[in-house]
């Protein structure tokens, strides 16, 4: 009875599953390393704008809530709404950055970027650069995941390199 292809066909199928499964693992890695390193990039921007233009003022906490999490990109995070005052005009952000949660009135000094009030971080923060250097853990994981890619994208060159020498 016969099967309808050749010895070979079965293994050509196999081997262009695993071609595409590769390619999917690689561009889900690319995505995964992508959104753990956005993060730093962004607050490093953020904290470099901040000491070049930020203007330094005391907020007042209207309450702090934290959510679960483990790292800076998918993780928890702790949102304290504060109120301050900006060339003159009172303003209510989000505090970005805030690690520990802070007691409701209590104050804080911040620096506030006042082409963007939005971005209000504890002085502190700023200054330290806190959170926005290369030794997180979202930068380990990313790292681990660039090796994972680096070992996907080779054990395809090497397939190809062999196919091509039979």
């Amino acid at each position: 009875m016969s099967t309808g292809g050749t010895a070979h066909s079965g293994r050509g199928a196999n081997s262009g599953r695993r071609r595409v499964a590769a390619c999917a693992l690689g561009l889900a890695l690319l995505v995964l390393i992508v959104a753990l390193i956005y993060p730093t990039f962004r607050l490093q921007g953020q904290y470099a704008t901040l000491r070049a233009h930020g203007v330094t003022t005391t907020a007042r906490i209207t309450y702090c809530s934290n959510t679960g999490g483990s790292n800076q990109t998918f993780g928890g995070k702790t949102t304290c709404p504060a109120t301050f005052r900006l060339d003159g005009t009172t303003v209510s952000e989000d505090l970005l950055g805030v690690h520990t949660q802070l007691q409701t009135g209590a104050t804080v000094t911040v620096m506030v970027d006042p082409r963007n009030p939005q971005d209000a971080y504890p002085l502190g923060d700023v200054r330290t650069g806190y959170r926005s250097g290369w030794l997180t853990n979202d930068t380990v994981i990313a790292a681990l995941a660039a090796v994972l890619l680096a070992l996907t994208i080779a054990s395809q060159v090497i397939v190809i390199r062999r196919r091509r020498l039979r």
